[in-house]
This record gives structure tokens, C-alpha cells and sequence, in this order.
């Protein structure tokens, strides 16, 4: 069955059907499962009332699966792909009875080190600001530091030294002209083009770090980017990068619901594309706030 409007709780049946006893989320229908698609499923499930039960199914499974330092890899045969541990700790982040692999995974990331960098001439950013990479001990890009500093803000520690250079970053990886990509600048003084995803991924981690003029020229490319999107990784980071700067934005909820309807000639997306889809569609103030509102109903 193909998702068609999120606002139908029946719906939520394409994404809890993903769900395989004592393994997780499948990355794709029929697929293995994978940490990074059960974490994103869990975020969405939350947003969007699923089962209670399979959330927290879903939470032990990240806990079995997290290590001894606090890390949740991508795989038992990949032990330095820790890049799913800042959205495990997203996942976990509500549920006072994951407090202990939480914390732990808090402070693997606050211990996690990149590799260190020496000035490359022939790049413009700067590689020694500390960041978070996709796999420990290497160069940190921008996705990941935005999971990370997410993951970390959520838990209450935005004036941490380790989440301040986070932002520095970002900063420091925004595009001159506005935007962001995986994580470069520019290469032998040839400025690179920004990415829909990343941008929307970074401005989400800032919202309410860094001033608004700081970030303005982002806003606006993301903005004038937004009417041509059409695959769901980029349309809905650049919906949520946007709403987490309370931006108004015109009839968001029918672009998601073509970009779904797209499944019809494209087949099902993965887990991941369909929980952010879901995100999108119910966190109209961006994700970091979605989860901390989630957070204060949990207390109540």
C-alpha cells in the first residue's frame, strides 16, 4: 500500500509495515534493517501518533544494538560508521528509561574526534574546526556535525565547547552565495554549488543558534529552490530547514503529497525518504522544535 495523504492515520500502516520482529526498521520493503531507518522511523512515528508499542520495540532493538563506548554503527561489521549514534540519541530523547545508552551516546559524540586536518590551499574551509565525520577519525562534513549538534541541543547541551564548534562549522561550511553542500566551499578557488538537503539539514541545526542575518542568503536560495523539488530527501529538509526559521510557506502539504504520488511510477521509497516525508508534513516549526515539544507532552 502506498502512502498517500500522511494526515490519514491508516496510512501510518506503510511505515509500521516496514517494521521486522527483534531486527527494525528495513531500510527498503523486504529489505535488511538498518539503525539509520530505524531511528528516522521512530522520529516519525512519534510526530505522527503510531504505535506505541512498535516505538518502543523499536528503541530497545537501537539499545541492544548500541557498544560499550556509546556508539550505534551502521552495521556489526563497520564499527567506525558511528554515524547513526546522534540519531539513535534523537530516538531515545522522551523515554526516561533509555537515559543510560542516551547518555552514553552523549558522550561518545562529545569524545568523538575527526582527523586532524592540515591548511589545504586548494580548499577554502577551514578542516581544523571540530566537527563530527560519517566515520570516526576522519575528515567531519556537514551532515553528520548537523546530527550531531540536533542530537545534542535536543538533550540540553547548546552551550557546550564541543556543540559551539559545531556552529562554528556550519558557519564556516556555508557557501558564499548561500547554502550548503556536503561540505566544501570551494576547490582551487572555484566556488561549488549548494544541495537542497544539506541546506535544509544545516538551517534546522542553526535555527535559533546564529542570527538571522547570518544565515538570510540560505533562507532565500532554499526558498526560490523549494517550487522545483520533486524527490523526498530534499523536499522535505528543505521544508523543515525552512519552518525552523518560521518561514511561510505556500501549500508545503500538496508538494509532499505529488512527491508521494511519484511512488506510483518510482515504487516505494525507503524507510528514511518516507519518515522525513512524514516529518515534514507535521512539524511545522522544524524538526528541533517538533521534539522538543514531543518531549514537554512526554513530561506531562
Amino acid at each position: 500500500m502506498l502512502l498517500t495523504d500522511p494526515n490519514e492515520k491508516s496510512q501510518l500502516r506503510v511505515l509500521e509495515d516496514r517494521y521486522a520482529q527483534g531486527m527494525g526498521f528495513a531500510y527498503r520493503p523486504g529489505g535488511s534493517s538498518r539503525p539509520d531507518a530505524t531511528c528516522w522511523a521512530v522520529l516519525a512515528l512519534r510526530a505522527t501518533g503510531g504505535a506505541a508499542a512498535l516505538i518502543e520495540e523499536a528503541r530497545q532493538l537501537l539499545a541492544n544494538a548500541q557498544r560499550e563506548d556509546g556508539r550505534v554503527c551502521i552495521s556489526p561489521e563497520h564499527a567506525d560508521a558511528c554515524w547513526p549514534t546522534p540519531l539513535a540519541v534523537l530516538a531515545w530523547q522522551g523515554a526516561p528509561e533509555y537515559e543510560v545508552p542516551r547518555k552514553k551516546a552523549i558522550q561518545f559524540l562529545l569524545d568523538l574526534e575527526q582527523a586532524p586536518d592540515e591548511p589545504d590551499p586548494n580548499v577554502a574551509h577551514d578542516g581544523t574546526i571540530r566537527g563530527w565525520p560519517w566515520i570516526a577519525k576522519t575528515h567531519a562534513w556537514v551532515e553528520p556535525t548537523a546530527y550531531a549538534l540536533m542530537a545534542l541541543r535536543v538533550c540540553g547541551y547548546a552551550d557546550r565547547g564541543r556543540t559551539q564548534d559545531a556552529v562554528r562549522l556550519l558557519m564556516n561550511r556555508q557557501l558564499p552565495a548561500g547554502g550548503w553542500n556536503y561540505g566544501n566551499t570551494a576547490v582551487f578557488e572555484q566556488e561549488l554549488r549548494p544541495m537542497p538537503e544539506t541546506t535544509g539539514l544545516a538551517l534546522q541545526a542553526l535555527a535559533g543558534l546564529v542570527a538571522r542575518p547570518d544565515v538570510d542568503k540560505s533562507i532565500t536560495y532554499l526558498r526560490s529552490e523549494l517550487p522545483r523539488l520533486n524527490t523526498p530527501m530534499s523536499l522535505a529538509s528543505a521544508i523543515l530547514g525552512l519552518h525552523a526559521w518560521q518561514e511561510t510557506l505556500q501549500q508545503p502539504q500538496e508538494q509532499i503529497l505529488h512527491v508521494l504520488a511519484r511512488q506510483e511510477q518510482l515504487g516505494p521509497y525507503d524507510t528514511v525518504s518516507l519518515s522525513l516525508l512524514l516529518l515534514a508534513w507535521y512539524c511545522d516549526a522544524g524538526l528541533v522544535r517538533c521534539l522538543e515539544e514531543m518531549h514537554s507532552r512526554d513530561e506531562k
